[in-house]
């Protein structure tokens, strides 16, 4: 079974370096949309905007998919009170 390693961006570069085994890349795509939910989750709360980015390698080290998660918020004004 293939090995991809997925390197992951959320303020911090996280290189893997033990990889994953999986079937083909559809299911390495199905992974990396797991890892960003995940990478997304454990965002912090505390401003308006959050990125998360994963880059997936095969075993040769070549970048099979890119990937990346944006979640932004705008502050709402509040309706008037009539």
């Amino acid at each position: 079974m293939p090995c991809y390693y997925v390197d992951r961006f959320d303020g911090t570069v996280v290189l893997d370096d033990v990889g994953v085994e999986l079937p083909d890349l559809n299911a390495a795509r199905d992974y990396v949309r797991t890892v960003l939910t995940e990478m997304m989750s454990a965002e912090s709360a505390t401003g308006e905007a959050a990125r998360c980015r994963a880059a997936v390698r095969d075993a040769s080290g070549r970048r099979v998919l890119e990937a990346s998660l944006v979640l932004t918020m705008s502050p709402q004004a509040a309706p008037a009170t009539p």
